[in-house]
C-alpha cells in the first residue's frame, strides 16, 4: 500500500481552532474513487472536476481510484471525509448519501465497485483499527450500469450527474461540522 498524502497539507489548528472549544468547522476530505476509462466508474471523476474550484477552503479533493486503506489513514485527525464512488445494488443513476458509522458488519445493499480485496466495509474497519478511533463522515455513491473498458457515461449516469454533484454538496456541509470535540485533537 502506497500512502496518498493530502492534496493540501493541513494544518490541524487550523481546522479545530486554537482553543480547540465549541463547535468549529472542520476541514474535508472528498476521497474520490474509481476509474476515468471504465464507463460510469468515473461518474465521481467527473464530478470532481466539476465542483473542483467550488468548494469552500474547508474542503480537499483528493482523486483515489481505488480506495485503500492507507487513504483513510491519510485523513488528518479532526477531519470528516466524504468518500465518492459508483456502486452496483442501486437503480442505475440514482444517488445515495449514507453515513460510514453502521456500514462497518452491516449488509447493505450499496456495493461501491471495485477491485479491493478487501469489501468496502472491511477497509473501513481497519481504517478505524489502526487509526484508534472511527473514520468520521459519509459516502456518497451513484448506481451504475457499465463497468467496461471506455470511456463515457451511459445515460441514466450521465443524466444524474446533477444530482450527484449537488449531494456530494450537501455531504460535505454536513460533515463539516460532525466530527466530535474529543477526535479533534
Amino acid at each position: 500500500m502506497t500512502p496518498h498524502p493530502p492534496a493540501n497539507p493541513v494544518d490541524e489548528r487550523a481546522a479545530i481552532g486554537q482553543s480547540g472549544a465549541g463547535p468549529q468547522r472542520v476541514v474535508v476530505e472528498v476521497l474520490v474513487c474509481g476509474s476515468p476509462d471504465r464507463a460510469d466508474d468515473g461518474a465521481p471523476s467527473v464530478a470532481a472536476r466539476m465542483i473542483g474550484d467550488h468548494l469552500s477552503g474547508d474542503a480537499r479533493v483528493r482523486i483515489v481510484g481505488q480506495l485503500d486503506i492507507d487513504d483513510l489513514l491519510a485523513v488528518p485527525a479532526g477531519a470528516a471525509v466524504v468518500i465518492v464512488d459508483a456502486a452496483t445494488g442501486l437503480r442505475p443513476g440514482q444517488v445515495v448519501d449514507l453515513p460510514l458509522t453502521g456500514l462497518i458488519g452491516g449488509q447493505g445493499r450499496v456495493r461501491p465497485r471495485s477491485s479491493h480485496a478487501l469489501a468496502f466495509a472491511e477497509v473501513l474497519g481497519l481504517a478505524e483499527l489502526i487509526r484508534g478511533r472511527p473514520v468520521w463522515g459519509r459516502i456518497v455513491a451513484i448506481g451504475a450500469v457499465e463497468f467496461g473498458l471506455g470511456a463515457g457515461l451511459s445515460r441514466p449516469v450521465a443524466a444524474a450527474m446533477p444530482a450527484l454533484i449537488q449531494a456530494i454538496r450537501g455531504a460535505i456541509e454536513q460533515v463539516a461540522g460532525m466530527v466530535p470535540i474529543e477526535e479533534r485533537f
